[in-house]
């Protein structure tokens, strides 16, 4: 259950944009991030495929939705499975910082996350344990 929880709050971590100028436009985070890196404590968890399609999708409203994929296989021989979805809401706290809560019947999980260039950073404490999560956008 630990290791869904982190996956699911690794999920939103943000990440930059550019606008239709070419311009960096770093403090815009909607549209949809794909996790690529989980670690706790420090240590890079090992994604299976089924994990690596796992996503948030991120509202210019502060709101967001999770949605989080997995197997019983890891090896490739069954199809990933929408596992759980969960609520985000965020804001930014300084320039490409951003307090953001995750929640679900389950757990309610607060963090920061950083943006630098495409990268979404999402950090967060649970139970005296460190976890990392990072999402780029699509």
């Amino acid at each position: 259950m630990k290791n869904i929880l982190y996956l699911f709050l690794a999920v939103t971590i943000f990440a930059c944009s550019t606008d239709s100028d070419g311009n960096s436009n770093t403090s815009s985070v909607e549209g949809r991030w794909n996790l690529t890196l989980l670690s706790n404590n420090g240590i890079e968890e090992n994604l299976n495929y089924c994990d690596l399609e796992t996503y948030i999708e991120l509202n210019n409203d502060g709101s967001g939705i999770g949605y989080v994929y997995y197997t019983d296989t890891p090896d490739n021989s069954e199809t990933c499975g929408l596992d759980f979805t969960f609520d985000i809401t965020f804001s930014e706290t300084s320039n490409n910082v951003y307090s953001m809560n995750w929640e679900d019947n389950d757990f309610n999980v607060t963090g920061t996350a950083d943006v630098n260039n495409n990268i979404l950073t999402f950090n967060y404490t649970d139970e005296g344990e460190y976890f990392e999560s990072n999402f780029t956008k699509n």
